[in-house]
C-alpha cells in the first residue's frame, strides 16, 4: 500500500521543513496571510492612497459589516483565527474616523 503525501513535512531541531523550504518553529504561512488580508482591508477602507471608491466602499463593507464568525474568510472569522476580538477591533477601527493623526501613525505601522 503506497502512502500519498500531497506535502511532505519534516521535524528536524525545532524547524520544519516543507517541500525543500525550512519554516522556523511557530510561523505560520497562513497567519501570515490572515494579517496580510486584515492589513490590506485597512489600508484599503482608511489609507490616503488615491484607491477607487468601490474598493474603498468595499473594504469598509467587509470590516463594518453583520459578524459572521463561521463563514471563512469573513471579517468576524479571520480576527478570531488572529486571536482578535472582531467586535473590540471593530470599536477600533471606528474611533480613527474620528482622530485621523493616530490612524495615520497605526496605518504606517502596517505598511
Amino acid at each position: 500500500m503506497a502512502l500519498n503525501m500531497s506535502v511532505a513535512r519534516v521535524r528536524v531541531g525545532g524547524v520544519e521543513e516543507e517541500d525543500g523550504y525550512a519554516l522556523p518553529r511557530g510561523v505560520k504561512p497562513e497567519r501570515n496571510l490572515l494579517a496580510a488580508v486584515l492589513a490590506r482591508a485597512i489600508c484599503d477602507a482608511f489609507g490616503s492612497a488615491q484607491c477607487d471608491r468601490h474598493v474603498v466602499r468595499s473594504a469598509r463593507q467587509w470590516l463594518f459589516g453583520k459578524m459572521t464568525p463561521t463563514r471563512a474568510f469573513s471579517f468576524a472569522w479571520v480576527a478570531q483565527h488572529l486571536d482578535l476580538d472582531p467586535v473590540a477591533l471593530q470599536q477600533t477601527l471606528r474611533s480613527y474616523e474620528t482622530n485621523p493623526v493616530t490612524l495615520q501613525e497605526r496605518l504606517s505601522l502596517l505598511r
